[in-house]
């Protein structure tokens, strides 16, 4: 006789071969569940479930698709045509798609329950698709009728080892309707209005027997389907918390190396470049990603100069950039249609992937003109730079600052989380323009924190002692 409560064996996971959003799930839909798909019309329902069925496909599997719309099925594949996951050759093989139109016309929600359980037997599917639940809800006399619907899914669900997905075009912030309490998960599509711009998002606000990832999460749908880009700071990973070593990665420049005691920027710390534009902050950038070399490569994410002006401007200051892309990889983005996560999920992966020792960010304001930033900057740079130490990278920011003030773009709290280490920039006009820099902030290392003065010399930036009054 058990003592206490059974274990049971975790329940098998579907997953969605979506990218970004089996995170989300915790590992991806559960075998047997009934799940909603809610968002108002254009919000990316259909290619979303497209885009799992024909994954399914593609590992084997078989699924059916009914449509409860009066739409065909032949303009649904010219739609999806278009999209690199969609393959006509497993249709109907492996992906059956079936009207329910009529049947619900002829004998309401008991044809569709007839018409689902017969197709789920023969084709021996293993996930099916209902697209078109506002149809059902419109043809339900009562809740009571839409309840004992959705009952009768999920109870040929669970018999057949099925997966279901329902879609509803309905607005993803409508009050809870009946089959919403039914359901083992709902996942809603928004799109968020930024000004002129619309970014698309994404939610799972209910989802039975798995933790997933809280809150909304970005995506973008594009020429291979749906990407989704799980929220930052909710997906981060505890990292290591030893990160920063007492070991220096040269700046590139000798002046501004000997200003710290360990000769260079801690290995694995996060550093604030700020200033005014123009005081030379891209310049100590470059100087910084011109040390890569074989075995301790660089990235460089660029907002404002193009990867080939860079060139040029390194040129002028003396600088030999490496030319080999393994070496020195630029990550061009240019202001525009930039999504926050995306941004940061190129930044990691390449990283990730190159195991780059040097990035520069150059500079936070393109992060910053990112829809969302307002709400998140502060805990998005601080996840942002975390996961960067987490994988040893010695990173450089740039900030902008404005010069008549003192005052930072980016409040003092914010670069608190930010950055180990604050050089601050400023100019002056006596009667020449001059420029000079000024540690601020060390956490590692002990520094020079008197003043010097950037001069360009045929071979780069050196920074001379400011003589002191009385020299």
């Amino acid at each position: 006789m058990s003592t206490g409560a059974e274990k049971t064996s975790p329940i098998d996971r579907i997953p969605t071969g979506v990218p970004g959003l089996d995170e989300i799930l915790g590992g991806g839909l559960l075998r047997s569940g009934v799940y909603i798909f809610q968002g108002s019309p254009g919000a990316g329902k259909t290619i979303l479930a497209n885009h799992i069925v024909h994954r399914h496909a593609a590992g084997g599997g078989k699924v059916v698709y009914v449509t409860l719309l009066a739409e065909s099925h032949a303009r649904l594949f010219q739609h999806m045509e278009s999209f690199t996951f969609f393959h006509p050759d497993v249709v109907p093989e492996k992906v059956y798609y079936v009207s329910a139109f009529h049947a619900l016309r002829s004998n309401g929600l008991k044809g569709v329950i007839d018409l689902l359980r017969a197709e789920m037997r023969s084709h021996q599917a293993g996930i099916v698709v209902l697209d078109g639940l506002v149809m059902a809800a419109s043809a339900a006399e009562s809740d009571e009728e839409l309840k004992l619907f959705i009952s009768d899914i999920q109870t040929h669900s669970t018999l057949s080892g099925c997966t279901t997905l329902l879609l509803t075009s309905e607005n993803a912030d409508r009050p809870v309707s009946a089959e919403q309490t039914m359901v083992d998960g709902i996942v809603l599509l928004r799109e968020r209005v930024f000004g002129v711009r619309r970014e698309r998002n994404l939610e799972v606000v209910k989802f039975r027997g798995s933790k997933t990832l809280r809150g909304n999460h970005s995506f973008r749908i594009g020429p291979q389907g749906i990407v989704v880009y799980p929220r930052l700071e909710s997906a981060r990973r505890p990292g290591p918390t030893d990160c920063v070593q007492r070991t220096g990665v040269s700046t590139g420049v000798a002046g501004l190396d000997e200003m710290f005691a360990i000769n260079g920027y801690a290995k694995g710390s996060v550093t604030a470049l700020s200033g005014p534009s123009g005081c030379g902050k891209t310049t100590l950038a470059l100087h910084f990603a011109a040390q890569a070399r074989p075995g301790e490569s660089a990235l460089f994410v660029g907002f404002y100069e193009s990867p080939a002006l860079l060139g040029q401007v390194a040129a002028t200051l003396g600088l030999r950039l490496p030319d080999d892309p393994a070496v020195l990889e630029f990550m061009w983005q240019s202001f525009g249609e930039n999504m926050l996560d995306e941004l940061a999920a190129g930044i990691l992966e390449r990283v990730g992937r190159s195991r780059h020792a040097r990035v520069v960010i150059d500079g936070a304001g393109g992060l910053m003109a990112t829809p969302g930033f307002s709400d998140r900057g502060g805990a998005f740079l601080a996840a942002l730079t975390s996961e960067l130490r987490a994988l040893g990278t010695t990173t450089l920011i740039t900030v902008e600052q404005m010069d008549t003030t003192r005052a930072l773009v980016l409040d003092s709290a914010t670069m608190s989380a930010l950055a180990d280490n604050v050089l601050d920039l400023h100019m002056m006009k006596s009667p020449r323009m001059r420029r000079f820099a000024t540690i601020r902030k060390s956490r590692v290392s002990r520094c020079d924190l008197r003043e010097r003065e950037l001069t360009l010399t045929p071979t780069g930036v050196a920074l001379v002692e400011v003589p002191s009054i009385g020299d």
